[in-house]
Parts: C-alpha cells; structure tokens; sequence
C-alpha cells in the first residue's frame, strides 16, 4: 500500500504537462497581479518625484504685490518662520528688468542663495551683488557666454550661469536672475518696472505637514497674502488623477485575466481530479484521505506558481524594465523592490488561487462517484435563463450608475466613482453575455458560410458547439487582453493628443517669430519685408502687444484689451476667417464673449476711446464697426488692423510675426540671420516644440508604456497557455476523428481552425468590449480623445501569427500520435 503523500506525488508524475500549464497559469496570474500593485505604489510615486523634481525643497509659497499688498510684511515673514510646522524661508521677489543689450526689460527674479531658491530655480552658482543667471535662449541672442559681462539697468554684471530651456513646453520666456540683495536695491531707482512687483516666501514644510491648515492659519493674520500649495498643482492634479484613474482599471482589468486564466487553466486539472477521485471513492477511499491528496496537490502547485510567479516580477522590475528603458533610449527612476508590499499580495493571491483548486474537487469528494461522473461530463452552462436575467440586471444597473454620475453626483468624486462602476458593470455583462454570443456566431458561420468552407473546417466548428462552457473562458481570456490594450493605448495616446494639440495652437504655422521686450521700435512691415528677402516663398503676419481701450456704450465705458495685426495676411494664413469688409482701417474682429457681453452684432459701431490719467476719464479718439464675430481672437477681446492708426499708439508694438514656410528645415537657418539684425528677436519652430514634447513624453510616461508593455505580453503569454492547455484537452477527440479517417493533416487544419476561431472571435469582441469601455471611463473627464488603430491591429496581427507559429506545429504532432495511446487519454 502507498501512502497518501506517495499517491499525490504519483499523480504528478503520471500528469507532467497539467502539473506544467498549471503551476505556469498561477505564475503568470501571479507575476500581473504583482506587476500592478507593484506599479500602483512606484507610478504615484514617480509622479510625486517629478512634482518634487519640478518645485524642488519647495512645499508651499505665500505670495503677494503691490497691486495686492499685505499688511504687514515682516509681521507675515516672522509668522511664517516661527511657525511650528516650518523648517526654512526663502524669499524670491519677480518683476522685470532693463537689458542694455536688448533695448528692453525681460522677466527678472530675486533669490537668496539657499537649498529652496536653488532647488526650485535648478540654479548651481552663488549669486553675489554683481552676478546674474541668465537663461540659454537669451545668452544665445545675444551670444554671451559664462564668465562674460552683460549691462542690465545701468549697470554691468558677470554670468554666473545660464539655464538650460524648459523642453516641451511650446515658448519659453526669457530670465535674469539676481541675487536678492541686489534686486532689493534696484527698489531705489525708482525704475518703471517696479510697478508691477511680486514677492514669494518659499517655504520647506516638515514631513506629514497639514499645509492646508497651516495656510489658513497665516491667512487668518493676513488675510490678502496669496497661497501656493505645491501638492494642489492644478497640472500634478491633473496627472495623479489620470494616473490613479489608470491604475484602478488596469487593475480591475487584471483581476478580471488573472481569474479567467486560471479558471480556464484549472479546468483540465479539476476534471482529472473529479475523475480520479471519483474511482477512488468507488474503492472505498475515504472523505479526509481525499482531502489529504488535495491539500498536498493543490499546496504543491500553488506554492510552486507562486514563488515562481514571485521570481518573474521580481525580474522584470529589477532588470528587464530598465533594459526596455536602455533599448527605447528614456532615463527610467531606479526604486527598490517593494517587498512590504509584494508579500502580502502574494499571500493573497496565493489563498485565493488555493480556494479556486481546492474548493470545487473538495466539494466532490463528499459525493457519490456516479454524480461526479455525471457532473463532470457537462459541457454548457446550467441555467441560461438565469444568465439572460442577470445580463438584463447589469446592463440596467450600468446605465443607471451612469445617470447618476452625469446628472445627479453631488461632487468630482462620487461622479467619477459611479462612471467607474457603470463601465465595470457594462463590461460585466458583455462577459456574462459571451457564451450566448460564441453560440449565435458559430450558429451564424455554419449556415451563412456553409457552402465556402470545407469539410474539415466545418468539423472544426461543429465540434466547438456543444462546448461553449469550456470555449467561452478562452474566448474572454483573449477578449481581455484586447481590452486593456485598447483602454492603455486610449488613455496614454489621449494625453499626447491633447499636449500636441496645445502645442499646435500656440503654432497656427511652422514658425513664429517673437520679441523678448515690449517696448521696441520694431518696424512691424520692416520686418515682414525682411523675412520675405531671406525666405522668398514665405507668407508673414504681424501681431502686435495689447492695448487697452475704453468702449463708451450706453452711457458708460467698458475696458478692453486689444491687438493689431495684419488682417489680410491672417486671413490668408487661415489664423482669421474669412473677412467681411474690404475697409480694414475700421474694421473690428470680437470674440464671441465680448460681443456677449456688450450685445453687439457684425455691423454695429464701436465709439472707443482712451483713458486719460490727468482728467481720470474716457476720452473718444474713433469709431469702428464691428466686421466679424470670431473664435479665433484669443489675445484681448478685440483685434484691429495696422491701418487703425488712431489706436495705434506707444504701448502697441510688436510682438509677434507668424511665418509659413514650404520648407522649414531649409529657411530655418536663414532665419535665424535676423537675430543678429534684431537681437531682441527669437525664432520658434513647431517642429522643434513637437519634437522636445516627444522626448518629453516618452520620459514621463516611461514607466507607465512598460507597464503596459510587460501587462499585455504577460496575459498574451497567461492566454497562449490557456489555448494549449484547451488544444491539449482535446487529445481523445482528436483520436476518434482520427479513428473516423481525419488524416493527419485534417487534424492539423482543425487545430488551426479552432485556434483562429478562438483568436478572431476573442479579437473582435475584445476590440467592441474596448472601445465602448474606453468611451464610458473618458466621460469622467470629456473632450477629445484619440485611438491607436495601429497599435491595436498590430496587437490583433501578432497574437493571430503567434497563434499559427505555435498550433501550427502543436496541430502535426496531435495528428501523428498513436490513436490506440491517444484513446486512453483522459479528456473532456
């Protein structure tokens, strides 16, 4: 007699590939499960590095101006300092500053020499009284190098440092950056500049500091200072939401896989088991000895899954993660192993796959041998009347969740737990529908299709109709898999969309020309000339700075910014449409939410005028009649043309000249020839900003598409398995057909057939699924959003090829087996 132990080590050996596929399902269910949790706690944090990365010691700012002064400043910056959850202040002052070089001011700050100012300024140097940091795009203009003197408001001063750009960003502005001491004793000059000035206490919180409640403390003193908390960061916000919103659904997503693969691959091992312990009863064994063998089995193959599926994550966070990195050229953040985390999870996991083996063969122990028999040879789902109504339950209880967040949610938070829940209950029911669909499509096929398929295919599909119950989890696995495809792609192509969008409206061209200081003596059609002699095919618009006028209407004036430009030459470059006056001197372009505002329609009169300081009222200087009623005046509320001389006074220069090129690499350079005629210049192309943002798009998100990469190769891996595991089941079919005379290369074609069956259907579905999910979720947040039909096709392709590379051959093999050896395999 063997003993308990030997019988269950014994059935292993006799079942090497179910042991194989099984111990491989729970590594793979494992190794995902992993993966996302592992992925949930390092994303947010990655998000939080590059918040910090970007504000540096920096946690929360109190700001103020002297257009909105406080009260006491010293009073605010000892309450500050003295207040128990500070560790160190630092002040910064912003305003504006006269370059020499330039004939102009450009944005200036004043910061102390520590850790905060140094930190969240990425500056290296010490700045004494006589040193200044400039950044890369104005030390270029005016080709000055480290070490090199520059004048700036009367007086000269050493670059320290120059800055490099902010990447990706569209048009970044230009910077000298003092020492706080000497912008402090600009304050004595008494320059114009001075007018508009702001100062920043910069704080560094301790750890686990309430900075909401500190804020409202410093503001109960002085109720006028201004608040930046760095973690409110409207954009950081932004990302940690799509990020958490991201994670939540991959996560259900995977739960949902990992179930369904091991539901699936699990099938083949519970039915040996059901049988085997069915003749075992029938002998005489036991209840408690056949629990025994279980736990034995079961604890051996999850065990070994586990610790394996352990190793995998481990592996592919440590090292294959940061190879993908080198391979796609991106600079990934290095974090340890988080094995707090990853240990309890894999106790979990490991639990509740016990519970999937141990409980269903658990159950038929305690029943008669006959009526495991029985129970075991079922091939459909029980109840399908049942399943319809609960379909009905779920689709019902979806829209209504849906409902609820668009129309009745009393916040952001509520409406967007309830959307998740409506797509998550959608999704549901899809997958409890599925095996009603699988019959209705082979249902379909075989009478629609008939007369084009051969004999061999048709027996493939026959035989895959009274097996819906077994077909229809292969069928989900891979329906899954499309879906999280479909979901990633969305999500992380929607934000580049909407970054390169942003970028394509600050570039209506190729090129856009802009002058660092506003008050220049730039001859707005001088220029146009000139960039037409560099680049003859070149069309060109002008753009000038706002202006402020005073409408008189009704008895009262309103104020209003304005610009002038070019309108015929914006009209060609389609920036305007088209125009309805051919009297440009008098025409007025509104917006849409001045005219608004004002009542005013295409014709009416506009009575402008401008304020005057010394009689503290309106003064009328012309009339104009409104022309158009355009979207496309973004910049003030009205835009005028160049021949509007009246309104074109010393605060109206120019700012800015779009230029549209055939060839934007080739004028390029040519281009650039006019900084040096005009240093006050800058030269911006769309496809540099498009490119920077690229690059850094792909380091943002790095993380985030490996993920994603190593999520879907995964489940591809957990669904091949699945498939072999269900081709494998089939021994003893395949045996009989071969008894029937299926020849060899017959069997072959039904492997394949049911393969591509399987693959095209889960394909499809998975892709429908998807894309109706992806479209529920993004009503959380609405506007555009953007679909890799690409990635998705190339996915599609490479698990259809992959498929016939492995069952092609898988296909041969079943059909060359002994069928007398084939016969005896145990099978479903």
């Amino acid at each position: 007699m063997k003993s308990l132990n030997q019988l269950a080590f014994r059935l292993f050996r006799e079942n090497k590939f179910l042991v194989f596929t099984s111990i491989a399902s729970i590594a793979i269910a494992v190794s995902l499960v992993l993966t996302m949790s592992l992925f949930a706690v390092n994303a947010k944090q990655t998000l939080k590095d590059d918040l910090r990365e970007m504000y540096g010691d920096l946690d929360i700012a109190f700001v103020y101006s002297n257009q909105n002064p406080v009260e006491n400043e010293m009073a605010l910056y000892q309450s500050i300092s003295k207040h128990v959850s500070t560790v160190s202040v630092s002040e910064v002052l912003a305003t504006q500053a006269y370059v020499t070089p330039l004939g102009g001011e450009v944005y200036a700050l004043g910061i102390e020499n520590d850790p905060i100012a140094k930190s969240r300024y990425k500056t290296t140097a010490d700045l004494t009284e006589d040193t200044v940091i400039l950044t890369e795009n104005l030390a270029n203009s005016l080709n000055l190098s480290i070490g090199e003197q520059i004048e700036i408001e009367q007086d000269s001063f050493e670059i320290a440092e120059i800055l490099t750009n902010a990447q990706g960003t569209g048009i970044a502005p230009d910077m000298v950056i003092f020492s706080l001491e000497r912008a402090n004793l600009l304050k004595d000059t008494e320059q114009s500049f001075l007018q508009n000035e702001t100062t920043a206490l910069m704080v560094k919180a301790k750890d686990q500091t309430d900075l909401i409640a500190m804020a409202n403390e410093i503001k109960k003193t002085q109720p006028n200072v201004r608040v930046d908390i760095i973690e409110q960061d409207e954009a950081a916000k932004n990302n940690i939401d799509s990020l958490t919103l991201f994670i939540v659904v991959l996560s259900g997503l995977t739960l949902i896989i990992t179930s369904v693969m091991v539901i699936s691959n699990f099938d083949l091992f519970i039915y040996k088991n059901k049988n085997q312990f069915a003749i075992m009863r029938a002998l005489g064994a036991k209840t408690t000895q056949l629990s025994k063998i279980i736990r034995i089995q079961s604890s051996m193959i999850t065990a070994a899954g586990a610790l394996l599926g352990l190793a995998i994550s481990y592996l592919t966070d440590q090292f294959l993660q940061p190879r993908l990195g080198h391979l796609f050229s991106v600079s990934l953040t290095e974090m340890p192993f988080v094995w707090e985390v990853a240990i309890p999870v894999l106790i979990v996991s490991s639990l509740v796959i016990q519970l999937f083996l141990y409980i269903p063969v658990l159950k038929s122990s305690n029943i008669l041998p006959l009526n495991i028999l029985q129970e075991n040879e079922e091939l459909d789902f029980r109840d399908s009347g049942m399943r319809k109504i609960i379909i009905k339950v779920l689709w019902i209880s979806s829209i209504v969740s849906l409902l609820f967040g668009l129309i009745l949610a009393a916040d952001d938070n509520a409406r967007a737990l309830l959307i998740l829940i409506s797509g998550f209950l959608l999704l549901s029911s899809f997958f409890a529908a599925l095996p009603i669909w699988v019959s209705t499509i082979l249902n379909t096929i075989e009478h629609k299709f008939r007369k084009f398929l051969s004999s061999n295919t048709l027996l493939a599909l026959q035989v895959l109709k009274p097996q819906v119950k077994k077909n229809s989890f292969v069928i989900l696995s891979i329906s899954v898999v499309m879906v999280i495809t479909i979901f990633g792609s969305v999500m992380l192509n929607t934000i580049k969309h909407n970054t390169t969008d942003y970028i394509n409206e600050q570039f209506p061209t190729s090129v856009i020309i802009t002058s660092r200081i506003h008050q220049n003596e730039i001859d707005p059609a001088e220029l146009s000339e000139e960039v037409r002699i560099q680049v003859p095919n070149a069309r060109v618009a002008s753009v000038s700075t706002f202006g402020g006028g005073e409408l008189f209407a009704d008895g009262r004036t309103v104020s209003f910014d304005y610009t002038l430009g070019d309108l015929k030459a914006l009209e060609s470059l389609k920036i305007l449409p088209n125009l309805t006056m051919d009297d440009l001197a008098t025409a007025a372009i509104v917006s849409p939410a001045f005219s608004k505002q004002n009542n005013l329609d295409v014709g009416d009169s506009l009575d402008i005028g401008f304020y005057s300081e010394e009689k503290q009222q309106a003064e009328y200087v012309t009339t104009m009649v409104v022309s158009d009623i355009s979207e496309a005046v973004t910049e003030g509320e009205v835009l005028f043309d160049w021949q509007a001389y009246a309104l074109n006074d010393s605060v109206t220069n120019f700012d800015k000249l779009y230029v549209d090129l055939l060839d934007e690499s080739e004028a390029a350079a040519s281009l650039e020839i006019l900084t040096s005629i005009y240093p006050e210049l800058t030269v911006h192309t769309r496809a540099e900003s498009l490119d920077e943002f690229s690059s850094m798009f792909l380091q943002r998100w790095a993380i985030f598409i490996l993920v994603l990469i190593v999520l879907v190769v995964s489940v591809i891996a957990g669904v091949f398995n699945t498939l072999l595991n269900n081709i494998m089941a089939k021994r003893k079919e395949f045996a009989v057909l071969r008894s029937l005379g299926v020849k060899p290369s017959g069997i072959m074609k039904i492997v394949v057939t049911q393969i591509s069956f399987y693959l095209l259907t889960g394909i499809f579905l998975g892709m429908l699924y998807g894309l109706i999910f992806t479209l529920i979720i993004l009503l959380i947040d609405p506007g555009r959003f953007a679909i890799d039909f690409a990635l998705i096709v190339y996915v599609a392709a490479v698990m259809w090829i992959m498929g016939l590379l492995i069952f092609v051959p898988v296909g041969w093999k079943l059909g060359n087996k002994k069928i007398s050896m084939e016969m005896v395999n145990d099978n479903k």
